[in-house]
This record gives structure tokens, sequence and C-alpha cells, in this order.
């Protein structure tokens, strides 16, 4: 009986893997890519104590005005093609085909980044914010409900 009832166990597991393997693969948003070094050695900041946060529209608009940022669409590529904000780079972090390799290997890791989705549920931009704090940019913040707040306050789009 104990047999007859692991064999059971065994293919239920195996169907619930293969199912959330299978759902995985159609997904459009699946995880970014793998932090640079997600061990964090002793003297490495976390990202709570670090620069990666969220920052107020006031302050992005100022940053913006100033040309002291680089802003970082995190949406789908039609959403971006759709509009963003003036001067905005698309970077995707779900579909590494889009150019994120080539940022990351070309923009000085001082620099200012400012990343940013749509919904106040919108995940993408913290993720990518993230992203780019464990790839060794140092100063990331990211705009909550971004591209909403940024067209309903009037400012530079594209």
């Amino acid at each position: 009986m104990f047999k007859l009832a692991a064999k059971e166990a065994l293919i239920l597991i195996g169907t619930a893997t293969a199912i959330a393997i299978a759902v995985y693969a159609v997904r459009p948003d699946k995880i970014g890519l793998i932090p640079a070094s997600p061990i964090q050695d002793a003297g490495q900041q976390s990202p709570a104590e670090s620069d990666y946060s969220e920052i107020s529209i006031e302050d992005a608009v100022r940053l913006h005005r100033e040309g002291g940022a680089i802003f970082a669409d995190s949406r789908h590529a039609a959403d971006y093609e759709a509009g963003h904000i003036q001067g905005a780079v698309h970077l995707y972090a779900v579909d590494q085909e889009n150019g994120l390799q080539e940022f990351l290997t070309t923009t000085d890791p001082a620099t200012t980044i400012i990343t940013y989705c749509d919904g106040a549920d919108c995940h993408l931009a913290q993720a990518l914010a993230e992203l780019l704090f464990y790839n060794g940019f140092d100063n990331v913040h990211y705009l909550k409900n971004g591209w909403t707040r940024w067209r309903e306050g009037g400012f530079a789009v594209e």
C-alpha cells in the first residue's frame, strides 16, 4: 500500500512540475536576469541600505529637467513605442534581446538611473532597478506608477 501511495505521489508531483514549467514557458513576464552577485560580501550594501529606492515624482521631474538621470522604461516594447517619458531608453529586463546587455556594459555605474512602468501594482520598474543595482549601478531609483503620474502631471513625453 505504501508503494502505491508513493508512486501516486510521484506521479502527481511530476505532473504538477510539468504543468508549472509549461505555464512559465508561455508567460510574457518571466523572471529577469540573475543578479551578478546574489551572495553579498560583508562590506556590500543590501538594497535597503543603498540608493536603490523609490523616488518621488517631484525629484524625478527635477532630475529630468536638469538632465541628471537616465530614465529607463521597463514596460513592454509596444507600450514604450506608444509613448514614453521624453528621452527614456527602453529596458525590458524580461526580453534580453532588447539592448539590456549593451546598456549594462556601456553605461557608467555611477550614473543616476530612474526606472518606471505603469500602474500602481506594476512590479517591472522595481525589478529593473534591483537588476541594475545587482549589476553594479549604485544610484538607481524607481518611479512607482511612473508613466501614469508623468502624463497626468503634463511633463515631457514622446
